[in-house]
């Protein structure tokens, strides 16, 4: 687990780096935004422990809401996504089998599995941001239109990313 603090650190940085200066400026359609640095949290080692997980994702989406000046919306979503992360995404990576997968990614986990992982934990972050983002169900089709286009989007971009680790990585 040591070997893989470095570029657990390096990806963070890198993915809170796209986010902040490239990503937070892309709002495709009035209904699109891509949160590409939740990859950060999602692909953290499978054996970290509960309050370490919690504290990145933590501290992963108040460094966003720092830089976007809004309070809290990043902060609570991508904690919420660690909370299910801890509840139920080994058993989605691994389809409830004893496997243990270091780092979740296209070469330690069959695609299917990856991708519904990574469907999953971007649904439940879009659902948690625009819910927060509206405060209310007023404008109900729009809430639902950004949540989903948004999942597809980060979605997509996190498939796209898989192919750019090194094969070490993956």
């Amino acid at each position: 687990m040591n070997n893989l603090v470095m570029p657990n650190i390096l990806r963070f940085v890198g993915l809170i780096l796209l986010q902040v200066l490239l990503f937070n400026y892309v709002y495709m359609g009035g209904y699109m935004l891509p949160f590409i640095y939740l990859l950060a949290v999602l692909m953290l080692p499978t054996r970290m422990r509960k309050v370490p997980l919690l504290l990145v994702a933590f501290a992963s989406g108040a460094l966003v809401d720092l830089f976007c000046n809004i309070p809290g919306f990043h902060t609570f979503s991508c904690t919420m996504v660690a909370f299910a992360r801890i509840l139920f995404g080994n058993r989605i990576l691994t389809h409830g089998e004893p496997t243990d997968v270091d780092v979740p990614g296209v070469h330690a986990v069959p695609f299917q599995q990856l991708a519904g992982y990574l469907f999953l934990m971007t649904l439940i972050y879009c659902v948690t941001y625009f819910l927060l983002e509206a405060f209310s169900f007023g404008n109900f089709w729009w809430m639902a239109l950004s949540m989903l286009l948004s999942t597809l989007l980060t979605w997509a971009l996190m498939l796209l990313a898989q192919l750019f680790l090194p094969k070490k990585q993956r």
